[in-house]
C-alpha cells in the first residue's frame, strides 16, 4: 500500500491526524500569558480602544523602522491600505476622475477593486512568466499618455517585482509608483524592504498573511505629504497631531482598533525570524523538487535578497506525470497530506466580477494581451506560508509525495 496513491486507497505520505502542518497563526498559551494578554489588558483598562489611543501610533513608528520608511499608517484592512496609498500618492479626493492605474492581471481582486473604489480606471497587463510579477515591458507598452497616472505592481506570493525597471518607467512618464505588498511582508529588493521602493506601499494583515491580526493593513511612505494625505484619508480628514475638530482635508473613517495594533506589536517582533525560516525551507524544498521532471520550483530574480514566501508557487507540466491534468495532481497531492491549491484560476480581468464591470462600464477596464498570465493560471500550484514554517523533514514529505505521484503515473 506504500506505493499506492492515497487517492486510490493507499497510505498517504503524511497522516494529517498524526502529523498536522503548523497552524497559522502560531498561537500558544505561553505567548498569550507573557506577551499578548498584557498588551490587550493595557488597552482594555486604558478605556481608550480607538481614537486618541497610542498603540496604533507606536505600531506605525515600529513598522516604519522595520520597512525602512519614514511613515507608516495603520488601516483596518489591506484593501483600504491600497485605496489610501492611491489617494495619498495621486492626491485623490474620491470625487473626480482619478485617471488610469496599470495593474498585473495575475493578482487578488482587491488590487483592482481598490483602484476602482478611488474612481480610477484599470489597465490589466501581463506578468513575467518566471517570477509571476508585473512585466515592465508590458507596462510601458500599455501607457496611455492621456490617461495613465500610476503603476501598481504586486509582489506576488512575496517575490518582489522589478522595481528598478518600473521606477525608471514611472519617472520617464511622470507616473506614480505604488506597491501592493499584501503578500510580501519581510521581502527585500536589493537589501531594501518592500514598501520602501516607491511613492507608497500597501500591506495586508488579513488572517492568512505572514503578519496577521485577523484583518488590518498598513501604508508606508517616505514622503511626508503622502503620509499626511493617507492619515487624513484614514482619520476623517485630520492632520497628524492635529486638533480633533479640525479637518484640513475631506477624509473618511478608516480608523483601526487599538486591539489590532497591540496584537501586531507582538507579532511584528517575530516576523523577521519567521521570514528567514520560510526562505531556508523554500531553498531546501526547491533543491528536492527540481530533480522531479514536470515540476518547476519558484525562480528567484537576481534582485531578490529575501523572498516573502507567502506562497510557494510551482509550475506543473502534465508531460512529466503521464499526461495527468493539474487538477488531478492537486487532488492527489492533497490526499497525500500536502495541502495545495491551483491559485488564481484565471486572469483577474476574466473573473466574473471584473468582467461584469467591464461589460457594464467599458470605460473603466482596459485589457491588454496577457499570454503569460493565462499560461501561469493553467500551470501553477501553490503551497502556503505556514507549511514553510515546518522542519526539513516536513519539506521531505512534500518532495516524497510529489515523487510518489510521478512514480505511480509514469
Amino acid at each position: 500500500m506504500a506505493n499506492k496513491l492515497a487517492i486510490d486507497g493507499g497510505t498517504p505520505v503524511r497522516d494529517l491526524q498524526a502529523k498536522p502542518w503548523s497552524p497559522w497563526p502560531l498561537n500558544t498559551t505561553e505567548e498569550w500569558e507573557s506577551e499578548i494578554e498584557p498588551k490587550l489588558r493595557e488597552v482594555y483598562l486604558s478605556a481608550t480602544e480607538g481614537i486618541a489611543g497610542g498603540k496604533a501610533e507606536e505600531l506605525g513608528e515600529k513598522y516604519a523602522r522595520y520597512s525602512g520608511t519614514n511613515y507608516a499608517v495603520l488601516m483596518p484592512h489591506g484593501t483600504d491600505a491600497i485605496s489610501a496609498a492611491l489617494a495619498g500618492a495621486l492626491d485623490l479626493d474620491g470625487f473626480g476622475d482619478g485617471g488610469e492605474v496599470i495593474v498585473p492581471d495575475y493578482t487578488f481582486v482587491a488590487t483592482a477593486s481598490a483602484v476602482l473604489d478611488r474612481r480610477c480606471t484599470v489597465a490589466f497587463v501581463d506578468i513575467d512568466p518566471d517570477y509571476f510579477t508585473i512585466d515592465p515591458e508590458a507596462v510601458e507598452a500599455a501607457i496611455d499618455p492621456n490617461r495613465t497616472r500610476a503603476i501598481l505592481p504586486v509582489h506576488l506570493g512575496g517575490h518582489p517585482a522589478d522595481m528598478d525597471a518600473l521606477r525608471q518607467i514611472a519617472q520617464k512618464h511622470g507616473l506614480a509608483l505604488i506597491e501592493d505588498c499584501a503578500q510580501a511582508h519581510g521581502a527585500e529588493y536589493q537589501n531594501k524592504k518592500v514598501g520602501s521602493l516607491s511613492d507608497a506601499g500597501a500591506f495586508s494583515f488579513q488572517s492568512s498573511k505572514n503578519l496577521t491580526s485577523g484583518e488590518g493593513g498598513m501604508v508606508t511612505t517616505n514622503d511626508k505629504d503622502i503620509g499626511d494625505r493617507v492619515h487624513a484619508f484614514m482619520n476623517v480628514g485630520r492632520a497628524p497631531g492635529g486638533a480633533r475638530w479640525e479637518y484640513p482635508r475631506l477624509g473618511w473613517n478608516y480608523r483601526p482598533s487599538e486591539y489590532l495594533a497591540a496584537l501586531l506589536l507582538v507579532r511584528l517582533e517575530k516576523l523577521e525570524a519567521q521570514t528567514d525560516r520560510r526562505n531556508a525551507n523554500a531553498a531546501y524544498l526547491s533543491t528536492g523538487l527540481e530533480e522531479i521532471e514536470g515540476i518547476t520550483p519558484p525562480k528567484l530574480a537576481p534582485w531578490v535578497t529575501k523572498h516573502g514566501y507567502h506562497l510557494y508557487c510551482i509550475r506543473y507540466s502534465p508531460d512529466g506525470f503521464g499526461g495527468k491534468s493539474r487538477s488531478k495532481f492537486v487532488e492527489a497531492l492533497s490526499e497525500e497530506g500536502i495541502p495545495c491549491s491551483i491559485g488564481y484560476r484565471s486572469p483577474l480581468s476574466q473573473e466574473p466580477g471584473i468582467a461584469h464591470v467591464a461589460q457594464k462600464y467599458p470605460h473603466l477596464i482596459r485589457e491588454t494581451p496577457c499570454p503569460h498570465t493565462e499560461k501561469v493560471c493553467q500551470e501553477s500550484v501553490w503551497l502556503f506560508q505556514n507549511q514553510l514554517l515546518g522542519s526539513a523533514g516536513d519539506m521531505d514529505d512534500v518532495v516524497e509525495a510529489v515523487a510518489k505521484i510521478q512514480r505511480t503515473w509514469c
